[in-house]
């Protein structure tokens, strides 16, 4: 998954799934039978043949990795909207109105992503894990701290206790 640093920058690997690439190479094969299709008019019924395969390979793979990278694309919104908060004051207002909002997040950092923190943290309180890397932000630190205590007031359970 690719995220944005402190200044707004891409950082990991962008979004290019197997299925992209294959779903590009099917859409310029069918580009290329539109160009063949133009000057030769004596395979005109195999290239309408082939334009609609390939067009047609390439839509649903697509489709098939629409909601990966639709995903990908709300984590960055997301994650973007908090890299702007620039102080832990700043930071504790944004998380009363994820409160209010039922919309908490948690922020992991670190070399690896702790899959099961975020399982449990969905399953058992409805918050959202999101990857930071391994850059500690302190602001970000601040708004885990929140969510930390909130945990323990709420369900007496401090399950991300540093």
């Amino acid at each position: 998954m690719t995220v944005y640093n402190d200044r707004n920058e891409l950082t990991g690997t962008s979004f290019d799934s197997d299925e992209l690439k294959y779903a590009k190479r099917f859409f310029g094969i069918g580009i290329l039978c539109v160009g063949l299709y133009l000057f030769n008019k004596n395979w005109r019924n195999l290239l309408i043949k082939i334009m609609i395969g390939t067009f047609s390979i390439s839509l649903v793979l697509n489709l098939y990795i629409f909601p990966q990278i639709y995903e990908s694309v709300q984590s960055n919104k997301k994650y973007a909207e908090y890299s702007e908060i620039k102080t832990c004051e700043e930071m504790e207002k944004r998380f009363l109105t994820d409160l209010k909002n039922e919309e908490i997040f948690y922020f992991q950092f670190g070399i690896g992503y702790d899959i099961e923190l975020a399982k449990t943290l969905m399953e058992k309180y409805k918050i959202e894990s999101i990857g930071m890397g391994c850059l500690i932000q302190p602001k970000m630190q601040c708004y885990n701290q929140l969510v930390n205590n909130y945990l323990k007031e709420k369900y007496n359970d401090g399950i991300i206790d540093y």
